[in-house]
C-alpha cells in the first residue's frame, strides 16, 4: 500500500514536472518559419505601417534582423544594402533592392529553408495590426 502510494506520488511529481518544463520551453522558443513567411507575416504589415502612418519603427527593427536571414555567404551584403537605404530614410526600398540582386538565388537553393526568428520579434504580428487600426 505504501508502494503504490509512494509511486502515485512520484508519478504525479513527474507529470507537473514534465508539464512546467514544456510550457517553459513554449514561451522561450524561437520562432521557426521559412523567409518568404517571415516576409508576409513581419515586412509586409510593417512596410504597410510605414506606408499609411508614418511609422518605421517596426520595420526598422525587423530590418536590422534581416541579415541574420540570410544565407552566411550573403549576410554582408545584405546587411550593406539595408544600411546603405536605412542611412538615406529609405527603410521601404530594402525590400526591393535586396530582391532585385538576391530573390532567384534564394529560391532556387533555401526556399523550404527553415530560420528562427528572433524572440524579440515574436509579437510584432499583434502589435503592428493594432498599431494600423489606430487612428
Amino acid at each position: 500500500m505504501k508502494l503504490r502510494i509512494t509511486l502515485s506520488i512520484l508519478f504525479a511529481f513527474l507529470s507537473f514536472t514534465v508539464v512546467i518544463h514544456s510550457e517553459k520551453n513554449k514561451n522561450t522558443q524561437s520562432l521557426e518559419m521559412n523567409l518568404h513567411d517571415f516576409m508576409e507575416d513581419y515586412t509586409k504589415p510593417a512596410t504597410k505601417l510605414y506606408d499609411k502612418k508614418g511609422n518605421a519603427d517596426y520595420l526598422n527593427k525587423i530590418l536590422e534582423h534581416i541579415p541574420s536571414l540570410a544565407p552566411t555567404d550573403q549576410q554582408k551584403e545584405w546587411k550593406e544594402i539595408i544600411d546603405a537605404k536605412l542611412a538615406v530614410g529609405k527603410p521601404e526600398d530594402t525590400c526591393k533592392s535586396c530582391h532585385v540582386k538576391f530573390k532567384k538565388d534564394y529560391k532556387d537553393k533555401y526556399r523550404k529553408k527553415i530560420l528562427l526568428i528572433s524572440e524579440e520579434l515574436k509579437n510584432f504580428p499583434s502589435e503592428i495590426k493594432a498599431a494600423l487600426k489606430t487612428k
